[in-house]
């Protein structure tokens, strides 16, 4: 059985975005322990944002 459906083709399963981003803000908290939180709420947007991007080009570049 194929993993994408025919209409399916322009987003990752969810649970790629879900494992992808929140390993991403686990790793970030090690680096921005000690951050105030209105700096670290951007941090998280940020990279929230560009990885939703990576993951949504390379699910399409494939």
């Amino acid at each position: 059985m194929p993993s994408k459906k025919p209409g399916d083709a322009r987003w990752a399963p969810w649970w790629v975005y879900v494992i992808v981003i929140v390993g991403g803000n686990y790793v970030k908290q090690h680096f921005v322990q000690d951050r105030p939180v209105a700096i670290n709420a951007a941090i998280t947007l940020a990279l929230a944002g560009s990885l939703f991007l990576l993951i949504t080009a390379v699910y399409r570049r494939t």
